[in-house]
């Protein structure tokens, strides 16, 4: 399989130029109660934009009307987008959505509860016709441009909704550059060096349940870093009887905090084994000084890292830990750093978008 680094390489030779072009960006209502990577990506894609000279402000509806835009860029796949969509439309406005989506049967049957019946049969019947109506449908057939982070994002809009590949251009996910040479400072609550880190928001869809339950035993320490998503708390009460004394949980760090670098800087590997990643930015911004990472095998992460990662399946605790091992014996590794420093930056974001932003015009 091609990666997206050399799908993506020619970006990197292209000089931005200025551009008026204004661009009201908009996330969920909800966004900052749990935050995580989706939005990282739209702050620091919204930075990047301005760093490029295109005019990206993210959109305030109560003081800003949307009349001052000339296109509105959405980010995430939900269905509240659907009424602020149609109102762009109709005042001319051209709109650009970065889905953040994934698709699979699996991820589906991990729902909480009854959830996941009703998830993997509306699945099934979507991959099956995908002409079906759905909000989902509705939602990426009236914007002007979806902007998926892989080829294999692109190619699920294409099967499961029916979307023209005409409407799609691939953008891919950066990280902060300053992750490439972080701050090696001992932290008060990590009493470890070479640890195993594990970040991201505590769901199941991230499997930390899965992660503990496999690492238990092993005498490897980990650190746990997130919030909890609201109506998860029961399964944050499970990581925690998992938990033996090896784990040390530290909720959610922000993304500008200094301690967020310490942590990559000591840190022996990153490991996600989550249902899908798409791919995480938390890989990104590991992988940018050479942490070695174990990934999950479903989502993009194949894409973006090909042979300088290691990959596992969710549901296979042997496997998840024996990744684990061979990653800390592995150690820095120098071409992971280049390829992500040279690919995936929010500079490489940002000019890929800008010219997504040109096909509009």
């Amino acid at each position: 399989m091609q990666t997206l680094a050399r799908s993506q390489a020619a970006v990197l030779e292209q000089v931005s130029r200025p551009s008026t072009l204004r661009v009201a960006v908009a996330g969920r209502v909800t966004a900052m109660a749990a935050p995580g990577g989706g939005e990282v990506q739209l702050q620091a894609t919204t930075q990047a934009l301005c760093a490029v000279g295109i005019d990206a402000v993210l959109w305030r509806p109560w003081e800003q009307p949307l009349e001052e835009f000339q296109l509105l860029h959405v980010f995430g796949s939900a269905a509240e987008h659907l009424p602020l969509v149609h109102a762009a439309k109709k005042l001319g406005l051209r709109v650009a959505l970065s889905t953040i989506a994934w698709y699979d049967l699996a991820c589906s049957w991990r729902e909480p509860g009854l959830r996941k019946f009703s998830a993997s049969a509306k699945f099934l019947l979507r991959a099956a016709c995908p002409w079906i109506p759905a909000w989902r449908r509705r939602l990426y057939h009236s914007v002007d441009l979806l902007l998926p982070n892989s080829q294999a994002e692109a190619e699920q809009l294409q099967r499961y909704f029916g979307v023209p590949s005409s409407k799609i251009v691939v953008v891919p996910n950066g990280a902060d550059e300053r992750f490439a040479a972080p701050a090696n400072e001992p932290l008060s609550e990590v009493p470890h060096e070479n640890y195993v880190l594990y970040a991201g928001r505590i769901e199941s869809r991230k499997n930390q349940l899965g992660f503990l339950r496999a690492m238990r035993g092993s005498g490897i320490p980990l650190v746990i870093v997130g919030d909890v998503v609201p109506g998860y708390e029961d399964y944050f009460k499970a990581c925690q009887q998992a938990a033996d004394e090896s784990v040390t949980f530290l909720g959610r760090i922000p993304h500008g905090d200094r301690r967020l670098e310490c942590l990559y800087a000591r840190a022996g590997a990153l490991c996600l084994a989550s249902w899908f990643e798409t791919p995480g930015l938390v890989a990104l911004e590991a992988g940018m000084s050479g942490v070695p990472l174990v990934l999950p095998i479903a989502g993009a992460a194949p894409e973006y890292f090909g042979e300088l990662a290691q990959y596992v399946h969710s549901n296979d605790r042997r496997g998840i830990r024996a990744a684990v091992e061979r990653a800390l014996a592995r150690g820095r590794d120098a071409a992971l750093a280049d390829l992500v420093r040279r690919n995936f930056t929010w500079s490489t974001t940002a000019q890929r978008t800008g010219e997504a932003y040109a096909c509009l015009a």
